[in-house]
């Protein structure tokens, strides 16, 4: 089923991991973690040293769990992949919540 939710990790398949690049490593570790479980998913800086249109993908997927109902928590230093897709927003600056 991750094929068909994510084509791109299909592509991949074939080559090994010295083969990918840092974020398309990045994208199939992803899609790794949607085949343990979807319930929560917990991502930390998922878009930090990938293409824009990997980080793209990933957004669309995260929204489509959410839909879903799924738990989808994502801390983030750069929000403008995740922002149109957040219930909530917090800020932390030094281990404290500044502002949601």
């Amino acid at each position: 089923w991750i094929y068909g939710l994510m084509p791109e990790v299909a592509e991949f398949r074939r080559r090994g991991s010295m083969e990918l690049s840092g974020g398309q490593q990045k994208f199939v570790a992803f899609a790794r973690a949607l085949i343990v479980g979807k319930r929560l998913l917990l991502l930390d800086e998922p878009s930090e040293g990938i293409a824009p249109i990997f980080a793209q993908r990933m957004s669309e997927i995260m929204k489509n769990l959410k839909d879903e109902g799924e738990s989808v928590l994502v801390a983030e230093s750069n929000d403008t992949h995740v922002a149109g897709i957040l219930d909530r927003t917090f800020v932390i600056e030094r281990g404290s919540i500044v502002s949601s």
